[in-house]
């Protein structure tokens, strides 16, 4: 009976521990996403200024800047 008592109790410390891991695993993992969610937001929103700071220059001053490339479609005809 003690070790059918003792055996219980162990497989419960077992499980607890497993289910603790897992959350902690759980919870770096989304962390790491979340971080690299902000990442990704930074870099879109630096892209966004520095396009709206061409095109105001582009407006205010009527022409492209040399840096600026055009990068136009490939048409291939097929005969």
């Amino acid at each position: 009976m003690n070790d059918l008592i003792g055996a219980n109790v162990k497989a419960e410390r077992m499980k607890a521990r497993a289910e603790e891991k897992s959350a902690n695993k759980l919870a770096a993992t989304k962390r790491i996403a979340e971080e690299r969610r902000a990442n990704a937001e930074a870099k879109l929103n630096e892209m966004s200024v520095r396009t709206s700071e061409r095109a105001d220059y582009i407006r205010r001053s009527g022409h492209l800047p040399s840096s600026f490339s055009f990068k136009f479609p490939s048409f291939s005809l097929c005969w």
